[in-house]
């Protein structure tokens, strides 16, 4: 990788790598480059691990853009740190210090997955479900650009496209977008059914989201705001355009926005089925989940706002 990143230019489609803009010559920046370290979960790149590419956000105009390109987060990692704890901070209050955040946790009747459970112990045991959504790609992918900045030739970007189009046997094209339609077609039903089956047992449901992909979500799911009892709360954030300080891009909060599983559902389409799982079953695998963190090879995960 090039130890002083060129600047690409301005219809280069990758914003973000490794939590920094690419252009970025901070300390910081360089020391994440050479970790491939996510600055957001604090570990290795998940995405530089899986698929070998580790941007964060790029540059696209979709359709209710009009015309105008705006950075969209493509990595649910995106929304750890900072708008996570938001959410512990929004439900906890004074007592989020005291709060475990275990992730990744995988109940298996009903089949169903959260990003995160933040656990307050006690005598009152008290939980929230936390979700984070960021908005995948379509089309052809970025990853030629990727490699051009990798390569040291970002300027050249348009050329990986050119070879990587020859080598597959394809129309030279650069044809990446952002997949809006898969917010509602995925995240939406998934807010629905995981909603309905947290209330049941008594877990609220926050999703933390950047704010574009939700506007276009509550476009589509039009359901009812609520500021008293509330079941789901959707906290939004987006990019202002300014550097924070330590030349990564700020991400501030944009608005917190509340309803109960009776309107969304509403919205959405009706009703939908699902099998019980009782709230001590629930309380149980998360406990579980954060013993073997806490024995295994891989820790219980810090709370973020330690990190």
């Amino acid at each position: 990788m090039a130890n002083s990143p060129a600047r690409p230019d301005p219809d280069f489609p990758i914003v973000e790598g490794y939590g920094f803009p690419l252009a970025c010559a901070s300390e910081g920046a360089h020391t994440a480059r050479a970790r491939r370290w996510c600055p957001f979960s604090d570990r290795l790149c998940e995405k530089q691990q899986q698929y070998g590419f580790g941007y964060c956000s790029v540059r696209y105009a979709a359709e209710r853009d009009k015309g105008d390109a705006h950075v969209y987060a493509v990595c649910d990692h995106r929304l750890d740190g900072a708008p996570v704890y938001s959410a512990i901070v929004d439900w906890f209050k004074e007592r989020a210090l005291d709060v475990t955040l275990v992730d990744e946790v995988v109940l298996t009747k009903p089949r169903m997955s959260f990003d995160y459970v933040a656990l307050l112990r006690g005598a009152d045991v008290s939980a929230i479900a936390i979700e984070t959504q960021a908005i995948d790609i379509r089309g052809g992918g970025v990853g030629p650009a990727w490699r051009a900045w990798v390569d040291g030739r970002a300027a050249d970007w348009r050329q990986y496209f050119t070879e990587e189009a020859k080598r597959k046997g394809r129309r030279d094209t650069v044809a990446y977008g952002v997949n809006m339609a898969n917010i509602y077609k995925r995240l939406g039903m998934q807010v629905a059914v995981k909603a309905r089956f947290l209330k049941r047992i008594g877990v609220p449901l926050y999703v933390v989201m950047q704010d574009r992909p939700f506007q276009y979500l509550r476009s589509r799911i039009q359901f009812a705001e609520t500021t008293d009892q509330w079941d789901i709360s959707f906290l939004t954030f987006d990019y202002t355009g300014k550097d924070q300080g330590t030349g990564a891009l700020e991400f501030e909060p944009v608005a917190t926005v509340r309803t109960t599983v009776a309107n969304y559902v509403e919205a959405v389409t009706g009703d939908a089925s699902m099998e019980m799982h009782t709230r001590a079953r629930f309380l149980e695998r998360v406990e579980q989940k954060a013993r073997s963190r806490k024995s295994g090879a891989a820790p219980e995960t810090p709370l973020l706002g330690d990190v």
